[in-house]
């Protein structure tokens, strides 16, 4: 009887080392948005062509724009509107910019516009915006009118600490994520390292992180770089979307554990 139970464990234990492991719990997510995509068909052609689940935001009316948007969805490149929105520097927007000036019926209008220039966008975030994402109202508009045009998601690019833009989305039951990391405000090699180590520790401690760069040359080499051996680190790239629909899955298993315990 022994011998039988002995045997029976060496075959549960060869059928268990059989099945193919389950990390999903281990991995920490990561999505890295390059923006500012547009005025440079070079520059967004290196960026496209990077490994992996690249989230692009490509600026609306720029002379590249509809041309990198086709590139990016054929090599399977998430596209981002990077949409223009006032700043306090009063910094130049470009055209179809959002600024605190206009009225409901003007901002509509430029979104709408803005929304329908590229094709496929799965989300929008803001190029610049540290004045127009702290006014409410004008968040209240610009969330009502992504929700109206149907499947779109926000990403707070947090160029302000103060920004109201992910508040405004939650009270309007829209898909919203937020900037974590700047990987490139400065292009220095060692700042680099240090915005990347920042955004690893991030990801595998919160379980995930979202990093906003640029197409400087410096930081494409300095991705192409990093993200041939992410796989091999336990990390894993995702789009922005389906970072935070795995976001989403993990707050419902959450609240539906904690409902089981309590019961």
């Amino acid at each position: 009887m022994r011998g039988l139970n002995i045997f029976l464990l060496i075959v549960l234990v060869a059928v268990v080392q059989a099945q193919p492991a389950d990390h999903s719990a281990a991995v920490a997510q990561i999505a890295i948005v390059i923006d500012d995509l547009g005025d440079r068909l070079h520059d967004g052609q290196r960026v496209i062509n990077l490994a992996g689940d690249i989230t692009v935001g490509i600026i609306p009316y720029t002379p590249y724009a509809k041309r990198l948007a086709q590139l990016a969805e054929q090599q399977h490149k998430e596209v981002l509107l990077h949409l223009p929105m006032e700043a306090i520097s009063e910094k130049y927007m470009g055209k179809g910019g959002l600024d605190s000036s206009m009225d409901q019926q003007q901002f509509f209008s430029s979104l709408q516009r803005s929304l329908s220039y590229l094709p496929n966008i799965r989300g929008v975030n803001n190029h610049m915006g540290s004045r127009l994402t702290q006014d409410t109202q004008k968040m209240h508009w610009l969330m009502q009118g992504l929700r109206e045009f149907g499947g779109l998601y926000f990403l707070d690019s947090r160029t302000i600490d103060t920004s109201q833009a992910l508040q405004v989305a939650d009270e309007s039951g829209l898909k919203n994520a937020s900037r974590d990391v700047f990987l490139d405000h400065d292009r220095n090699e060692k700042t680099m390292q240090h915005q990347w180590r920042y955004l690893i520790a991030l990801a595998k401690e919160k379980g995930s992180a979202i990093c906003i760069a640029h197409p400087y040359p410096e930081s494409v080499a300095f991705l192409k770089e990093k993200l041939a051996g992410l796989d091999q680190s336990g990390i894993r790239l995702m789009k922005v979307s389906e970072l935070i629909r795995w976001r989403e899955d993990r707050r419902k298993l959450a609240w539906q554990t904690s409902t089981s315990s309590s019961h």
